[in-house]
């Protein structure tokens, strides 16, 4: 639909802007057509067909963008990125030439001009904060096409950046760890202005991760730590040590290296009813919930199989209350306190 709609709008622009421009004379043909009088009206006319024939160009042209840039960049999301940006660029060109075309085709008085633009500016400032914001989006490349955000308690997968909002698939909200949930959402470019923006892949495709498992205090640390180390090492072991360099090459400092963790981490904290063993490691964005699962079912795996190791969980436990014990306690107390 989306398609058949893109190809009706195209023909209807094309015919729009040659009827007009048949119609001001600016076109001959072998035929002659007639001239419409248009006085007063050509200027609206001639702004209507600059952006007539701005759309049809951008139309036509986004394919072509994108079939000569397809060797080059192999990743579609930056191409439409950078489409994107030649597109704002344009309409601002088309902005100033209609401003030109207004301001040269009429005598504007300056503070008749001045007082309404200020009214303007005024009731438009949610859209201009947008606009704002927008800006800081492009210089300061906060997030681009295709990065997994996280901005105004919304995480989704960046598909569209426009002067107004930034569009994301949603994931997380109602579904565990980071499954899609099939929303759209739009977010308004002035929470960049406002809000705290994370952005899970800005400079690589990876990120941290903390798993904490529980032990009780009876069992066997040491071991419960080589089990926990064992499932990672299965896991995420080879990954991360096949792209630590890649990782470091992203470290703003060099002394980065000595604090960030590289391989499968283990640590220890003491807990109110348990041992806490927390193991850190890293892996892509996007799959995170599928190594967390995975090391968590190995480490279950391994937990179950041996008799030294238990995980800690909240639970009751229920004493029976012993009547005749506490019978022959209370003759004694009897028999002890007559004498």
């Amino acid at each position: 639909m989306a398609s058949k709609a893109r190809i009706i709008f195209l023909i209807a622009s094309f015919v729009t802007a040659v009827g007009f421009i048949t119609s001001m004379g600016l076109l001959a043909f072998p035929v002659p057509l007639p001239v419409l009088p248009l006085g007063e009206y050509t200027i609206y006319i001639t702004i209507i067909l600059i952006i007539l024939a701005t759309k049809l160009v951008m139309e036509l042209v986004k394919p072509l963008f994108r079939m000569a840039l397809a060797k080059k960049i192999p990743h579609e999301a930056d191409i439409y990125a950078l489409f994107q940006l030649l597109s704002y660029l344009i309409w601002a060109g088309v902005f100033f030439t209609l401003l030109f075309v207004i301001v040269s085709g009429q005598v504007v008085d300056i503070l008749g001009f001045l007082i309404p633009l200020a009214a303007l500016i005024y009731v438009l400032q949610k859209p201009i904060l947008n606009l704002v914001g927008w800006g800081v989006l492009v210089t300061r490349r906060l997030y681009k096409l295709g990065d997994r955000i996280e901005i105004n308690n919304v995480r989704g997968y960046v598909i569209q950046i426009s002067l107004m909002n930034t569009l994301v698939r949603e994931f997380g909200g109602w579904m565990a760890g980071d499954t899609f949930t099939g929303r759209y959402v739009s977010i308004p470019n002035s929470s960049v202005l406002e809000q705290n923006v994370h952005n899970y892949t800005r400079d690589t495709e990876f990120i941290w991760d903390e798993i904490v498992v529980d032990v009780t205090y009876e069992s066997d640390h040491k071991v419960a730590e080589k089990y926990i180390r064992d499932a990672a090492e299965e896991v995420v072991g080879d990954l991360m040590r096949n792209n630590r360099n890649v990782v470091r090459s992203k470290y703003e400092f060099a002394d980065l290296a000595t604090y960030m963790v590289e391989e499968p981490t283990i640590t220890v904290d003491l807990g109110e009813s348990s041992l806490q063993v927390q193991l850190v490691y890293f892996c892509p964005s996007y799959r995170r919930r599928h190594y967390r699962s995975e090391i968590i079912k190995r480490v279950l795996g391994k937990f179950t199989a041996d008799s030294r190791v238990a995980i800690a969980y909240p639970h009751v436990e229920f004493v029976p209350y012993k009547t005749a014990d506490m019978e022959t306690e209370s003759r004694d107390l009897m028999s002890e306190m007559k004498r």
